[in-house]
């Protein structure tokens, strides 16, 4: 009777080549220097006097590189970072459920360098954090929406920093500054100057009422699932494709530091694959090249204009795996210009897992769906969404009792009652659900109900959840048209083509619409 998610050999994630991406380093210092602590510690058992050499050099690390990134060294000493890396943090964050790569392809090579302001240097302050989220990315985002120019417009990195920085002006989580710039907003750069001497100064009430105007729609982490260990690619090349810029935190040291005048394209030495005293930095990444060094993300930092070229630099895609640890997607803005979005139009049809055909669908009556003919059981399919405008999306099946449970977002595997996954598809095009899993008829019972709502504005699916199961006597789908109703566009014509259902409706103060699947199996 109910839909079951089972694992699907033929779509396994292939971004994480297990070379470290994602966020598995806590703390901005030290590094690599963790990953010699056994061959350190056999060395100390048969040679005590190297204790104290060790120990010199493990306080140079961790004084040359914490939180402020500021180096010892003549050359590089103005080069602060203050982007503090912690796994427990950037799981805070939800997961973007990106887009179907067979059916949506991308172009070759992404630039928003033309929208990005000019280089200036963070100096010894550790805010990269601001630098790359307010100043980089958030600037980026204004400019793409009003085709204003960047340096007019840019946005202060102090009026962020100085709410989020932690102690003594020495970084931050970069998580702080998506949720600030989310609920917060920001400020043009004059209007908040920055001083690299200066972190404590606050914002007053009538700048932060200001700032609420630049409020962003929102962010998610571009991970691959639920683990923040392996990054995403293709869902930081979507999110550039669609002229949304990328926040990532990086470990940085070496060469990335010491050798990057006027370099185009960074080319780490075997010193810098062991990140021996490496701290973390925060940078906004604007473009990628798949045809640039076998493929490189561009990506613009915080050290003034004589670090690569004109403060901008290429990271190859295997070196981006390699030492970047966090990614944080922006959500787009409309163009100015741009007809405004008042209407909610979707497709969605039923994808064999194997034979990629779409299973026939027909419209029964009303907002119900059925299968055209029966399906054999244990067959596993996909559902597939196609959305031409930003939504939510949610998915709910009928358990073997007639009750409701979440499909997806997908529930956590450590608490089923909460997710980490957005449900927000603010990246337009075809979506398969569910990720490196498939649906299956079991072989309980005949039909097999399943539910999708989508809406302009967020809901809580676990409450949608408890709604319907709380009307369950109703049936499935009079429950989920009860538990949506207050939010429930009327009037929708539903349509079928034989394979996939569609509906577009213009939304006022009704944004949800729910369509039920029944699927019949022998």
């Amino acid at each position: 009777m109910p839909i079951r998610m089972v694992d699907d050999p033929n779509d396994q994630d292939n971004n994480d080549d297990g070379s470290g991406g994602g966020g598995n380093t806590v703390g901005g210092g030290g590094g690599g220097l963790f990953n010699l602590l056994p061959l350190i510690i056999g060395l100390l058992f048969r040679k005590p006097a190297l204790l104290l050499v060790v120990l010199a050099i493990g306080g140079f690390v961790f004084l040359k590189n914490g939180c402020s990134g500021m180096s010892s060294m003549q050359d590089v000493a103005q080069l602060a970072t203050g982007g503090i890396l912690d796994p427990k943090e950037f799981d805070k964050a939800q997961v973007y459920e990106g887009l179907d790569e067979s059916k949506n392809e991308l172009p070759e090579a992404v630039s928003l360098l033309k929208y990005a302001p000019k280089r200036l240097n963070q100096g010894h302050q550790g805010s990269c954090v601001a630098w790359s989220s307010a100043y980089g990315a958030r600037t980026i985002l204004q400019a793409v929406s009003t085709g204003e120019d960047p340096n007019q417009l840019a946005f202060s990195p102090s009026f962020l920093y100085n709410q989020i920085g932690l102690s003594g002006c020495q970084g931050s989580y970069i998580i702080r500054a998506m949720e600030n710039m989310t609920q917060v907003g920001a400020v043009p750069f004059n209007e908040f100057p920055y001083d690299e001497n200066d972190c404590s100064r606050q914002p007053d009430g009538s700048l932060k009422q200001a700032a609420q105007q630049f409020r962003m729609k929102g962010f998610n982490r571009l991970t691959d699932g639920e683990s923040t260990r392996g990054l995403n690619l293709h869902a930081i090349k979507e999110h550039l494709a669609k002229d949304a810029p990328v926040v990532i935190g990086m470990m940085v040291g070496g060469s990335f530091m010491q050798e990057m005048a006027g370099k185009e394209v960074w080319e780490p030495n075997s010193d810098d694959y062991t990140m021996m005293g490496f701290g973390g930095h925060a940078i906004c990444v604007i473009g990628y090249d798949d045809r640039k060094e076998g493929g490189a993300f561009q990506i613009m930092n915080s050290w003034g204009s004589d670090w690569g070229v004109n403060g901008v630099a290429w990271v190859k895609y295997k070196d981006f795996r390699r030492f970047v640890r966090e990614a944080y997607g922006l959500n787009p803005l409309q163009k100015t210009g741009d007809a405004v979005v008042d209407h909610l139009s979707c497709s969605i049809g039923l994808v064999d897992a194997n034979t990629k055909a779409y299973l026939p669908l027909q419209l029964a009556a009303g907002n119900l769906f059925e299968t055209s003919s029966p399906i054999k059981k244990g067959t596993g399919f996909k559902i597939e969404v196609k959305n031409n405008t930003d939504c939510y999306v949610y998915v709910l099946g009928m358990e073997t009792d007639g009750s409701s449970y979440v499909l997806f977002p997908y529930p956590s595997k450590d608490d089923p009652t909460k997710t980490k996954f957005s449900p927000y598809c603010g990246i337009t095009g075809y979506r398969l659900f569910p990720k490196g899993m498939k649906l299956m008829a079991d072989s309980i019972g005949n039909k097999d109900y399943m539910a999708v709502v989508m809406s302009k504005e967020p809901m809580n699916v676990f409450d949608l959840n408890k709604a319907v199961n709380q009307n369950q006597s109703l049936g499935f789908e009079a429950a989920v048209n009860k538990a949506v109703k207050r939010e429930s566009v009327a009037g929708i014509r539903f349509t079928s083509d034989g394979k996939i259902m569609s509906f577009e409706t213009p939304v006022t103060d009704k944004n949800a619409v729910a369509c039920i699947v029944a699927i019949d199996k022998q």
